[in-house]
């Protein structure tokens, strides 16, 4: 029997659903990219990764860690996060790579943000 609890129109593409792994991706980065404060119904939603995107790798890597696994401890609970690493390149080009384990499933999943 198929897991129904858990899916949602695509954000790339809304003729698409998306469940499982794709499902949790999708809110992670929902939940990464949304600025604390910009949802009026839900204020606390969201996370501070964005302020810290323009400042230089080393300095930030630490802090840009914790407001990740923060916010993904209060806002996604299918997820318990075990690494998570931000990366830019000399192009401005940036990306946070998170290393998780799906509860329900103890799945390993990798989710990369492009910021």
């Amino acid at each position: 029997m198929k897991d129904t609890r858990n899916w949602q129109i695509s954000i790339n593409n809304p003729g698409v659903i998306v469940e499982g792994v794709e499902d949790i991706a999708q809110c992670v980065y929902t939940i990464l990219t949304t600025i604390k404060g910009s949802d009026p119904l839900r204020p606390d939603f969201g996370s501070n990764v964005m302020k810290y995107i323009d400042r230089p790798v080393n300095e930030v890597q630490s802090l840009l860690a914790y407001e990740v696994i923060y916010a993904l401890e209060i806002w996604e609970s299918r997820i318990n996060v075990r690494k998570c690493r931000y990366t830019s390149d000399e192009t401005g080009k940036s990306n946070i790579y998170i290393e998780a384990e799906v509860i329900a499933s103890a799945a390993q999943v990798t989710i990369t943000i492009n910021v």
